[in-house]
C-alpha cells in the first residue's frame, strides 16, 4: 500500500508543479500534459485516500516513538494529498453540492486559499514522495 501512497503523491507533484516541471525538465511536459486532462478525478482519488493514510497514521501514533521522520512526512504527505485533492476535484465537488449553499461555500473558502498554494503544495508533494521513498528502500 506503500507505493500507492507515493504514486498519487508524485502524480499529484505533477500536474500541481507541471509549468515549474515543464521549465526543468521538457521531456516532462507530455506526461503532464497527461495528467491534466483527467485531474479532477485523480483530484477525487486522492481526497479519499489522502483521508485514509491520515486516519491510518493517527491510527498508528504509537509508531513515534520508533520511526518519528518516517511517520511525520507519511502524516504531512497525507495533509499535502488531501490539500492537492480538495484544489483539483473543486468542480466536481461543486457540481455535486451546488443544491447545499453551506457546504459549497465551505468548499469555495477552502479553494480559495490553497488555489494560489497549488505549486508549492506540488513541488512539497515530490519532495516528500522522493524522501519517502528513500526511506522504504
Amino acid at each position: 500500500m506503500s507505493w500507492i501512497f507515493l504514486i498519487t503523491l508524485i502524480t499529484l507533484g505533477l500536474i500541481a508543479a507541471a509549468q515549474k516541471m515543464g521549465e526543468l525538465i521538457p521531456a516532462s511536459k507530455q506526461l503532464t500534459d497527461f495528467l491534466k486532462q483527467s485531474e479532477g478525478w485523480v483530484g477525487l482519488v486522492s481526497i479519499f485516500l489522502g483521508l485514509y493514510w491520515l486516519v491510518r497514521m493517527l491510527w498508528y501514533i504509537k509508531l513515534i516513538k520508533y520511526a518519528f521522520l518516517t511517520w511525520f512526512i507519511a502524516v504531512l504527505g497525507a495533509l499535502v494529498m488531501l490539500a492537492l485533492g480538495l484544489v483539483f476535484a473543486n468542480a466536481q465537488l461543486q457540481e455535486w453540492t451546488k443544491s447545499n449553499e453551506a457546504v459549497s461555500g465551505h468548499l469555495n473558502k477552502i479553494h480559495a486559499m490553497l488555489e494560489p498554494k497549488k505549486e508549492i503544495l506540488g513541488i512539497t508533494a515530490l519532495i516528500l514522495a522522493l524522501i519517502y521513498l528513500g526511506k522504504m528502500i
